[in-house]
């Protein structure tokens, strides 16, 4: 019996799959869809071409500024703080010369001095009539919508190392109003800080100031009494001193005399009823006779014995003098303290009338323009290599 042959075994070819990337293969791919790559290119760059005479001009003004004062860790400050007496008001001032600048209220400001809105609303406004251009529904732009489109139009930075503020002021078409703008803006500034700054000392220099207004008073009064003591016109000293019941009495005499000129007003209307005329009277003649009763009067103590009157009148004036001069002594140091702590700022670069735009760049655009052609146009070429290999890759399959 014959035995079947063997099948032998044949080995199969051995196929290495080459991963690398062929520069030439690639080159040729570029070569042959040059025209892509170019054609894409001219086009973005023809684009830039046409936006940098298309796009509006935009001048660019530049202040830096410097803050000084301010001191927020001051000796008058450590020394209050430590006081067991608390004075009315007194808290530290958080106002900075950055967070004025990035305010809205600068920016309101800014606009009604220099009459901002036709300009930052050029398309709603009619320079022949001088009116606003709307429709039925819409109303004219107010301040807040011109603050928030000129606050795109400012920006401020600070440097950290230096402390050195620096405002750019943006504006289209029109370098002089870039700069009427940041001249306005240093100008608002300074303004809104003086009526917005109250620091420590200022709040302690009002305080002082009316103790000392007190004190004098007082000490006139005493001067004149001690006078006519002498001279024999009086023989009866009265007690001058401050109480809780005086500043009590003077703060509710205060608002009977608000709610008398209330009635006052009300009195003199012609179409009042006859009814609310008498009660308002009644009411009126109440409030009289209450502040009456308020008013301050001076009690007087008679002492038989001349030279303890004198003795007692030298002592409070003595006293009185030298809480006077005391006062003044802390009056004119808060006063010191005062313009050492406000806020304020120096002007390092002023603001200038800008001769070039800002934007648009064109140098710039124009290579972005070119780059970002040259990279798509490259990216187009291989993606239509591929399609086309595909293609070719299916139509051999079917054959």
């Amino acid at each position: 019996m014959e035995k079947e042959p063997r099948e032998q075994f044949q080995p199969q070819p051995y196929y290495i799959e080459d991963d690398e990337i062929d520069l030439y293969e690639l080159y040729l791919t570029l070569k042959k869809r040059k025209k892509i790559v170019w054609g894409i290119t001219g086009f973005f760059t023809l684009i830039a071409l046409i936006l940098c005479f298309i796009l509006p001009k935009t001048y660019r003004t530049e202040v830096t500024l410097m803050p000084l004062g301010g001191e927020s860790k001051s000796g008058l400050s450590s020394f209050l703080s430590s006081l067991p007496i608390s004075l009315p008001g007194m808290t530290q001032s958080g106002i900075t010369v950055e967070s004025i600048l990035k305010s809205r209220i600068l920016k309101e400001q800014i606009i009604k001095d220099l009459n901002l809105l036709p300009y930052l609303f050029p398309d709603k406004w009619d320079n022949e009539t001088k009116t606003w251009k709307l429709d039925e529904d819409e109303n004219p732009p107010t301040l807040i919508d011109g603050a928030k489109v000129l606050d795109d139009l400012i920006s401020v930075s600070t440097d950290k190392t230096t402390g050195v503020i620096t405002v750019d002021v943006d504006f289209k078409k029109d370098p002089e109003m870039a700069y009427k703008i940041a001249n306005d803006l240093l100008n608002a500034t300074n303004k809104i800080l003086e009526e917005k700054t109250f620091t420590v000392s200022k709040r302690y220099r009002e305080y002082l100031g009316k103790q000392l207004n007190e004190v004098k008073q007082r000490l006139e009064k005493l001067q004149r009494i001690y006078a006519e003591f002498t001279q024999g016109k009086i023989k009866e000293i009265p007690m001058l001193s401050f109480d809780n019941n005086t500043i009590n009495n003077g703060k509710k005499e205060g608002k009977l005399i608000a709610e008398r000129a209330k009635i006052k007003a009300l009195l003199d209307k012609k179409d009042l009823s006859y009814i609310d005329r008498k009660k308002l009277e009644e009411k009126l003649k109440e409030i009289e006779a209450e502040i009456k009763k308020l008013k301050p009067a001076d009690t007087f103590v008679s002492v038989p014995n001349y030279q303890f009157n004198l003795m007692r009148l030298k002592t409070e004036l003595a006293i009185t003098q030298g809480l006077y001069q005391s006062l003044v002594k802390e009056y004119e140091l808060a006063k010191a303290q005062e313009m050492k702590d406000q806020i304020a700022f120096q002007v390092i670069d002023p603001p200038y009338i800008p001769e070039k735009p800002y934007k648009p760049k064109k140098v710039l655009l124009i290579a972005v323009g070119m780059i970002s052609g040259l990279f798509i146009g490259i990216f187009a070429a291989f993606f239509k290599e591929w399609l086309d290999n595909v293609k070719e890759r299916h139509k051999a399959e079917e054959a």
